[in-house]
């Protein structure tokens, strides 16, 4: 099967690529010596997983409890569930905590009081991770306050529960301008966790964190170290890329392995009309802190060395619909209905969970078909 067979909006996964991303992450995780435990909401996808269990990952971080029981339920046997639990979550995981090992995470006491009731009485005790706040203020604790020892404290004396050690999240970096600062936010990240470990171990040996865990693609792709004291580092998008890494200088954009593929539906002197619109490519508005006018993704002119389409925007998505402005200049001009165009996308992840399945691709060949799993 060749990438012309395929009906379009199709989302494609270049093998190749992948493979390379997933390799290069292991080595530097296996050169600083911690555990790889990657996001896999960026891809949802089993034989993506596979590849990365294949290069050593520790086990697996998930986002949804849906999630969680899929990959259980195809051998994925150890995973963090890396959100904050909200009181509706807590049967789903004492049912799935008598399946696998699984670690979850609070930052709040209220949330620490709903989950101690499930397992007060359980055969073997819930391992723990209280969320850390490391100047992102998305969720976590601040840890230069006492309630954040507290709530630590209170884990560890809960029956039934292990306080298993800390987990952050430098997501900030995405909204970083430069290169040097996305270094500092992981310098910061870092920091931030080895001295609230420090603070932990002097309030009880009893909290000495066994697990110090960071995440953010950005920050680990663009760090020069990872220090001592730091066990496991859980990227994500790394296996993909987008357009937003390649604006922040994460990545080149030879270095993407996800894209759409999209076929002409219009054509006029000024526009094409694609038809992938916003339920392929997502709203996600991309880097405009970087580049106010970035566009919703990115048309590339040749794949192989990684050129976008110059004098070419998309601007506007409906929901089956993908709005392309051509100017002088631009390689779309004298395009016509039929012809096709790949598109790197703003955001890989939520791109990618649009899709029920990718295509995995070698140069024009399809290799394969992987069924995604969709949360809804």
């Amino acid at each position: 099967m060749r990438m012309d067979d395929v009906i379009t909006p199709a989302t494609l996964v270049d093998y190749d690529r992948l493979v390379q991303n997933v390799k290069n992450m292991a080595n530097k995780a296996r050169e600083h010596q911690v555990a790889l435990r990657p996001h896999i909401k960026t891809h949802k996808c089993i034989e993506i997983a596979e590849i990365q269990r294949n290069y050593g990952i520790s086990g697996i971080t998930a986002s949804t409890i849906g999630e969680a029981m899929f990959f259980a339920e195809n051998g994925f046997d150890d995973i963090t569930l890396a959100v904050p639990l909200a009181p509706d979550k807590m049967n789903a995981v004492a049912k799935l905590a008598i399946k696998i090992k699984l670690r979850v995470i609070i930052d709040h006491p209220a949330a620490l009081k709903e989950l101690r009731p499930r397992f007060k009485n359980a055969k073997e005790e819930l391992d723990v991770l209280l969320k850390v706040d490391c100047n992102y203020h998305r969720s976590g604790v601040d840890p230069t306050k006492k309630g954040a020892l507290s709530l630590a404290e209170k884990i560890s004396k809960a029956r039934g529960l292990n306080f298993a050690g800390i987990l952050t999240h430098g997501g900030h970096s995405y909204y970083a301008k430069s290169i040097e600062e996305i270094k500092a936010i992981a310098e910061e990240e870092q920091s931030v966790m080895l001295k609230f470990a420090k603070d932990l171990r002097k309030r009880s040996k009893k909290l000495a964190p066994k697990i110090v865990s960071i995440g953010s693609t950005p920050t680990l792709m663009l760090t020069d170290s990872i220090k001592k004291g730091i066990t496991e580092v859980r990227p994500g998008s790394y296996v993909f890329f987008d357009y937003t890494h390649v604006a922040l200088g994460v990545c080149k954009p030879y270095h993407c392995a996800f894209s759409v593929l999209s076929s002409v539906m219009s054509a006029y002197p000024n526009r094409i009309i694609l038809d992938a619109g916003a339920t392929s490519l997502s709203l996600d508005p991309g880097p405009t802190h970087l580049f106010p006018d970035c566009g919703f993704g990115k048309v590339i002119s040749d794949y192989h060395e990684g050129e976008f389409a110059q004098y070419t925007d998309i601007t506007g998505l409906s929901q089956e619909h993908g709005k392309v402005k051509i100017t002088k200049g631009s390689p779309l001009k004298g395009l016509v209905p039929g012809d096709r165009v790949r598109i790197l996308p703003n955001h890989s992840c939520l791109t990618a969970n649009l899709s029920s399945r990718f295509y995995a691709t070698s140069g024009d060949e399809i290799l394969d078909i992987w069924e995604t799993y969709m949360d809804r």
